[in-house]
């Protein structure tokens, strides 16, 4: 974890800084998405692009709602997702969701999200992975 901690300050800017979390945060078994508190996506690691079958540059300032389905609910405020999120942040269960890729590719996806803070601003680290991966694991 100590060489975890040195590549984030490294890192440099707030953008490279997530950049380097989502990419140092898995162990390739899954993939990690760096969400805002309304659950836009800020930056993502290489095997997140992966899953969804989308460049870094594609995932960047989307919502997350585009990629999950029954995440949120339809029409639920923008505080009321971010509650959600929370919520889902508390127990550390992996949980099973309708996902489509880039390319419209329907697929079943398990995720697990965490709080953090970094630089005073609290994000969502959204660790995701196909439910076959996971059964090798």
């Amino acid at each position: 974890m100590g060489q975890s901690s040195t590549a984030l300050q490294e890192a440099g800017s707030k953008q490279e800084m997530f950049h380097t979390a989502a990419s140092l945060v898995n162990s390739g078994e899954y993939g990690t998405l760096i969400l805002d508190r309304l659950g836009r996506i800020v930056s993502c690691g290489e095997p997140a692009e992966k899953i969804f079958s989308a460049s870094h540059a594609q995932l960047m300032g989307r919502w997350i709602s585009e990629f999950i389905g029954g995440l949120f609910l339809d029409g639920s405020s923008p505080s009321y997702n971010t509650r959600y999120l929370v919520h889902l942040c508390a127990d550390g269960e992996w949980r099973r969701f309708e996902a489509t890729d880039a390319g419209g590719q329907q697929f079943t996806v398990e995720l697990h999200l965490s709080r953090m803070v970094a630089e005073g601003q609290e994000i969502l680290l959204l660790n995701l992975r196909r439910p076959e991966a996971a059964a090798h694991s």
